[in-house]
């Protein structure tokens, strides 16, 4: 029995070379005894695939015979996700099993060729994501206790943990040893890892500042990866050709000191808040000086990717950043909904475009099915997310169910509903929802350790109605078509007349 992701069309038969090194193949010897009633599954290993491939059978086989069975991490809870837009929905149902088939006591980058490995580069975005559809109490804990005994003396973390493959120390967007931790204390108010692993996250930056110069990080590995090949340094190389790896590092150097001084003032250590509040505006004064135009607003190459990141960080004076926004809303215009961001930026662009102002652009953008777009994937029969934007059929880098760009599901719950958690373990919550023109409907369940957040908004009748069910224990501050309240546990309506 041998397994791939696509079939050659050339022969009908399954296409294994992406799968590199890997198997992928059972092989069972019969001994002539078996009855009806025997099952055989294998064991000590799983396989990711859409299609298997039957050999030695001696006689065409029943369909009857076999079953595939879903293996992953015991983490489903409650949250739904669904709109009026079937291609959204479908985006979402795309990410969420990609996510799923990529859950395996680590967080895996692909679940079939020769490599399963927890690459924290890529999950730098998609740990923001995860927790609204997967029950990650356990697992963040378990996520960063690993990174942080992986550690090295020097306070460097590996690209990948376990250790397998990659760099030390890590690229500088890894990020996501931090990121586990703050999202484990926003959705399930675990403050004790932040206070467990505390020096961990700041032996990291200390690692990133080491490598810096006037607080310039001056290394970086893949940065923005994987964006569509026309922005990439070449067919296979996919670091980013237009958006600096230094630049990405930078950031992130940033944003480790933003959540370092908010782990401090969590766990009462008011001496650091200081320390690192101190560090993060030396950052941003060395990031504007270094990329920032304040008269034109464009960040250093003026890429997608530049102006996306930098509005995300919140990191450019504030009367800069309507100048940058407009700038990455006409760039992506400019090249008719052609990006040129990579597996970070591609969900915060999508987020800053809705949040200064451009949420039609972003609908449009995320409901694209020409080349590049997830929508482009599902015409080509995709039921998972892909590793490139392109349809490749080369063994380097070709996989077909890869979580890092099903990131941008981040979006659908965070602006589309509007559901964040804004104190932690959703004690307090955000509920402030993008309306799309186009877009005529949408409803979230959010499950949260007081029970479920329901949101649903709809446009009737010359009405935009939205309905909130909020849990015993929460509080939420609602805003909605220029309406702002904020209210506890029950249910709610709020009216705006088109």
């Amino acid at each position: 029995m041998k397994y791939a992701e696509v079939l050659d069309d050339e022969t009908g038969k399954i296409y294994d070379l992406p799968l590199r090194g890997a198997k992928a193949t059972d092989t069972y010897i019969a001994s002539g005894e078996e009855t009806f009633d025997d099952a055989w599954i294998p064991e000590h290993t799983y396989h990711g695939f859409r299609y298997m491939q039957l050999e030695g059978y001696g006689k065409y086989p029943e369909k009857e015979l076999f079953h595939a069975a879903a293996i992953y991490s015991d983490v489903d809870n409650s949250s739904d996700f669904e709109c009026g837009n079937p291609l959204v929905n479908r985006i979402h149902k795309n990410a969420v099993q990609t996510e799923r088939a990529n859950i395996h006591g680590i967080l895996t980058d692909c679940p079939q060729r020769d490599e399963r490995m927890a690459w924290l580069n890529d999950a730098t975005v998609r740990f923001e994501l995860t927790p609204y559809n997967f029950d990650m109490g356990r697992m963040f804990p378990k996520i960063v206790r690993d990174i942080y005994e992986s550690q090295k003396i020097f306070g460097a973390v590996t690209c990948t943990v376990p250790y397998v493959f990659g760099s030390n120390p890590a690229d500088p967007v890894c990020s996501s040893y931090l990121i586990a931790a703050y999202q484990s204390y926003l959705h399930y108010n675990n403050t004790g890892i932040i206070n467990e692993c505390f020096d961990g996250f700041e032996e990291w930056e200390k690692c990133l500042l080491d490598r810096s110069d006037d607080y310039i990080v001056n290394y970086s590995y893949y940065g923005d990866w994987a964006s569509p090949v026309y922005a990439c340094r070449g067919d296979e190389d996919a670091g980013s050709s237009v958006t600096p790896g230094v630049l990405m590092s930078t950031g992130y150097s940033y944003y480790n000191c933003k959540l370092l001084s908010e782990f401090a003032r969590l766990t009462g250590r008011e001496d650091k808040v200081v320390y690192y509040d101190g560090i993060s505006e030396k950052i941003k004064e060395a990031f504007n000086k270094k990329w920032v135009d304040a008269e034109t607003g464009k960040v250093s190459t003026g890429s997608q990717g530049a102006h996306a990141f930098a509005l995300w960080l919140d990191i450019l004076p504030d009367h800069v950043k309507e100048k940058t926004a407009k700038l990455m809303k006409d760039d992506l215009e400019g090249n008719n909904y052609r990006i040129t961001t990579g597996n970070l930026t591609t969900r915060y662009l999508l987020e800053m475009l809705a949040k200064y102002g451009y949420t039609d652009v972003a609908w449009k953008l995320l409901n694209r099915i020409e080349y590049p777009s997830i929508g482009f994937e599902i015409n080509n029969e995709a039921t998972t997310v892909w590793e490139r934007w392109e349809l490749k059929k080369n063994p380097n880098m070709n996989s077909h169910n890869h979580p890092m760009y099903g990131a941008v599901d981040y979006f659908m719950h965070a602006y589309l509903a509007g559901v964040r958690p804004v104190d932690g373990g959703f004690k307090r919550v955000l509920i402030k929802p993008y309306l799309p023109s186009e877009l005529l409907s949408c409803r979230d369940t959010v499950t949260t350790p007081y029970g479920d957040i329901e949101i649903k908004w709809v446009k009737r009748y010359g009405k935009k109605c939205l309905y909130v069910t909020i849990p015993f224990g929460v509080t939420a501050d609602v805003e909605f078509e220029g309406q702002s309240k904020t209210v506890e546990y029950g249910s709610y309506l709020f009216t705006h007349e088109e």
